[in-house]
């Protein structure tokens, strides 16, 4: 008895078992690639915030080089034309990354001119850090984790106190602790 098709029908065939390895493969390098693209914890690559001036230290300009790998938020800030803070003053330029969605900041560090924290003259700063967890905030001691465009902040700031827990710009007036910042 032969068998007769039907017009229209479909053929099945049967898959080697070396393209069920491959389209298995495949399934699983796409999932992982969602995965991947979907966590909020991966900058693909190195990003550039451009910093703008701000009331603690009018005319000065810098940039940052930032990038989340694994968790690790690192990178690096320059800035220049800094304002001298006087010797004795205890003050410094503190370096935070803040989540403004969120309000969570992470202390990454103290810009430093000729080897020193202390600018007692007038000039450029630059620091590199590496950050994991957020210093303070709703979600202090968690994992550094990037927000949505325009919500992740690179700030310096004008600083009494460097503890790295909680910012403390100078300043009776809110804003003039700050000498540069930048979103991304």
């Amino acid at each position: 008895m032969s068998q007769q098709r039907m017009p229209g029908a479909v053929r099945h065939r049967r898959l080697s078992p070396r393209r069920a390895m491959t389209a298995a493969a495949s399934a699983i390098a796409a999932l992982a690639a969602v995965a991947v693209l979907s966590s909020g914890s991966v900058l693909a690559a190195s990003t550039h915030v451009a910093l703008a001036s701000g009331a603690g230290a009018p005319g000065a300009s810098g940039s940052a080089q930032v990038e989340l790998d694994d968790g690790v938020l690192q990178g690096s800030v320059k800035v220049r034309d800094l304002p001298a803070q006087k010797f004795g003053t205890g003050r410094f330029y503190g370096v935070w990354f803040v989540r403004t969605d969120t309000g969570d900041k992470a202390f990454l560090g103290a810009l430093v001119q000729d080897g020193s924290i202390i600018f007692s003259e007038p000039g450029d700063g630059r620091s590199t850090f590496a950050g994991t967890k957020f210093t303070t905030g709703p979600d202090a001691g968690a994992r550094i984790q990037l927000g949505a465009k325009g919500t992740n902040l690179i700030i310096v700031l004008i600083e009494n106190n460097i503890n790295g827990l909680t910012p403390s710009p100078v300043g009776p007036v809110p804003g003039a602790g700050v000498a540069v910042s930048g979103t991304f």
